[in-house]
């Protein structure tokens, strides 16, 4: 086997021929497409991390909102609470004093009625002792003349 010098220097010429030609049309390319492919899963990779970070934060957010507006809507609850406590606390004041007010007026009324009553009454007895007092001074009374004189007097009173 006779190893001939010129095969093997133009098999190596070839082989390195076509080592450059695969590399520079098809290894290359291929290369660039890989690494291009790799640029974009790593972009898309970072864009959906950032996203996923972002999401966490507006959710972080939006429970710290709704933590706030709770505890807003809490406050004004108590707000509104305290109030309408002391709206009633007012009302309730305010109608004891228009009963106090009632009350005393319906004092003087029934006081006012109770003079006017006894000025009646008292007129009445005058009237009433004149008119006894002047049949006693027409006749002498005897004691039955009188019981009837006071019985009648009563009867008067009483109407």
């Amino acid at each position: 086997m006779d190893i001939n010098l010129s095969i093997v220097l133009a098999g190596t010429i070839n082989f390195f021929i076509f080592f450059f030609i695969l590399r520079k049309f098809v290894f290359k390319p291929t290369m660039e497409m890989i690494e291009s492919r790799k640029q974009e899963v790593e972009s898309s990779f970072a864009k959906a991390k950032f996203e996923e970070s972002r999401v966490e934060s507006l959710k972080i957010e939006q429970e710290e909102k709704v933590k706030r507006y709770k505890e807003e809507g809490q406050k004004l609850i108590e707000t509104y609470k305290v109030k309408a406590e002391r709206v009633y606390d007012e009302m309730i004041e305010e109608a004891k004093k228009e009963a106090d007010i009632v009350r005393a007026r319906a004092k003087q009324d029934i006081e006012r009625e109770k003079r006017k009553a006894e000025s009646e009454i008292k007129s009445q007895v005058i009237d009433l002792s004149l008119v006894l007092a002047e049949k006693a001074l027409e006749k002498k009374i005897d004691e039955d003349e009188h019981k009837r004189l006071i019985d009648e007097f009563i009867s008067k009173v009483g109407n």
